[in-house]
């Protein structure tokens, strides 16, 4: 909504952790937070995150499956998802508007073969899965009520895991209609 920003959003993959006997795969994000999944019969579940603030650290349940198996095209799923780019700041740059809605969304697995260039240089047989929803929600302040549209392509690559996502929201409201955000592998060890 405000114009093009460019930033960097770091992930590290930890050790695996185990928790109350059960085992997790760990990734610290450039802000300190941590990311836990696990992989079970039905696929790649983001079960956690964890994010210390003032010195208060918080577990918030997530459990969204990142894919489902089986690792073929025309694999769908069902999920919720909460939009992320819905924001407008105005003078002198806080923020008016931010709408964080639950999107329900079908995922779907739609091929195992493209090709992706990235800075990080071009991948080989990513995985591509899109999924879509939207939402009827009260946005309260001036938007009020309002669908939400949520569309994200994201693509694997074998080895590497993710290489570019493209996130798009939307509503039908004239004071916050859209964002999107992109991002794409600069590189990995």
């Amino acid at each position: 909504m405000d114009g093009t920003f460019k930033g960097v959003y770091a992930v590290e993959n930890l050790p695996p952790q185990k928790i109350d006997d059960q085992e997790y795969y760990v990734r610290q994000l450039l802000d300190g937070s941590f990311n836990y999944l696990q992989i079970d019969d039905k696929g790649i579940l983001l079960k956690g995150r964890e994010k210390t603030i003032d010195l208060d650290t918080k577990f918030t349940d997530v459990k969204q499956y990142i894919f489902q198996f089986p690792l073929q095209v025309g694999t769908v799923w069902e999920d919720t998802v909460l939009s992320k780019v819905l924001i407008k700041t105005g003078p002198p740059q806080k923020t008016e508007f931010h709408i964080v809605a639950k999107v329900p969304v079908s995922a779907k697995i739609e091929s195992m073969t493209d090709s992706v260039d990235v800075p990080a240089g071009t991948f080989e047989n990513c995985m591509r899965v899109v999924m879509s929803g939207n939402a009827f929600i009260d946005a309260g302040n001036y938007v009020g009520k309002t669908i939400v549209r949520l569309s994200e392509t994201n693509w694997y690559a074998p080895g590497v895991g993710l290489v570019k996502s493209v996130r798009k929201e939307s509503t039908k409201h004239r004071a916050l209609d859209k964002g999107e955000i992109t991002l794409v592998l600069e590189s990995y060890r």
